[in-house]
């Protein structure tokens, strides 16, 4: 049986643009999960030389209107 995940995108606020994806199993902890989230962006702002505060995730069946 497959387990169900969450998708998350990683969006660049300065260009609207999706800079990354990461999928997270449905069930995880929410402290686990707001860990795993917030390493993946701090791994994107060192990587794209930005501000890691311009970087911000949100689940693209839900996204932040």
């Amino acid at each position: 049986m497959k387990q169900k995940v969450v998708n998350y995108e990683f969006v660049n606020s300065r260009t609207g643009n999706v800079i990354a994806y990461l999928s997270l199993p449905a069930n995880m902890d929410e402290n686990e999960r707001l860990a795993a989230l917030e390493k993946k962006q701090a791994e994107l702002a060192v990587a794209n030389k930005i501000f890691v505060e311009l970087i911000y995730w949100q689940d693209p069946e839900h996204p932040i209107q």
